[in-house]
């Protein structure tokens, strides 16, 4: 069974110009991946617009990653959904392909969150992968309080928690406090992943174009150079900042992810805008100032 720790990288969906899923670019994602010595790859969560894909398209994307991963780098699938029935159905297909474990928030605007432990055990309750129990209040309009993420933990007999209820450094000692021993991922673009590591982190899942830097800072504090780490966060933090910017970010690492080589365009759907030109202008921008040139390979870290 896979370890899940470390630095996880979550994938966009890609779009070719016509607006169809992008096959050869989800199979360089993996390929990329890959060479940034990422943990596991997640794909079908928020930032894959899964909301915004088509019963047909999302099985595209899982039949490719699950294709192109084989045997290569573990992955995870995001199973939410608001009815427990499709959430199951989701897992079980996921599983069926090989995934490694499935990834399941609150089902969207859920009013009742002591009812959240019956979901959770009605939805995967007997998966016999590992679920990574999502607190994503942003995407889900459900803020959960420790207590309701600790029985959503229970009904999924799960350890794992990808938590994105900022302010998230407290909430990591909150529920670390409450429950030693678990498995708490930070998200959120890694905008906070210094201090979510200094909290008790076990590491990043997020789709920051450049996953290696994250991997470096945790691998910088595991082996117990915080200062390296710290120099790392410092340098690299203008840019992680304006990755993750609301509405405007997905388009920004999509625009990144392209000039590494990695998707053929940056095309989003919905409401999340492609960057404008005084946007791009500042991506220039900040990236010249952290040093970063956009290529495949994995950057050279001092």
């Amino acid at each position: 069974m896979t370890e899940l720790t470390g630095t996880w990288y979550i994938s966009p969906t890609p779009f070719t110009d016509g607006g169809e899923v992008d096959q050869d670019s989800l199979r360089r994602i993996v390929d990329a991946a890959e060479t940034w010595n990422v943990d596991g790859i997640t794909i079908l969560g928020v930032m894959g617009e899964v909301a915004d894909l088509t019963a047909a398209e999302r099985e595209t994307v899982l039949a490719t990653v699950a294709d192109a991963a084989r045997g290569r780098l573990p992955f995870a699938v995001g199973c939410t959904a608001p009815a427990a029935a499709v959430v199951r159905a989701n897992a079980a297909r996921a599983v069926d392909v090989g995934a490694a474990a499935v990834m399941v928030a609150a089902p969207a605007l859920l009013k009742d969150t002591d009812s959240i432990g019956a979901f959770y055990r009605s939805a995967v309750g007997d998966c016999p992968v590992p679920v990574i129990v999502q607190d994503e209040p942003a995407a889900t309009g459900v803020t959960l309080p420790v207590s309701a993420l600790i029985a959503a933990l229970d009904a999924a007999n799960s350890n794992v928690v990808k938590l994105e209820d900022p302010p998230t450094p407290p909430k990591i000692s909150r529920l670390l406090a409450q429950r030693p021993g678990l498995t708490v991922f930070g998200g959120l673009g890694g905008v906070s992943a210094y201090n979510e590591l200094n909290r008790g982190a076990a590491g990043t899942m997020t789709g920051f174009a450049y996953p290696e830097i994250l991997r470096a800072i945790r691998l910088a504090f595991e082996t117990g150079d915080r200062e390296r780490a710290a120099r790392l966060n410092d340098r690299f933090l203008p840019y992680l900042v304006f990755e993750g910017q609301v509405r405007v970010g997905l388009g920004i690492r999509k625009e990144v992810l392209r000039r590494r080589g990695v998707l053929t365009t940056a095309r989003t759907r919905a409401l999340n805008p492609l960057p404008d030109a005084a946007t791009l202008a500042e991506l220039d921008d900040v990236l010249a100032r952290v040093g970063l040139t956009p290529a495949i390979e994995s950057v050279e870290l001092p």
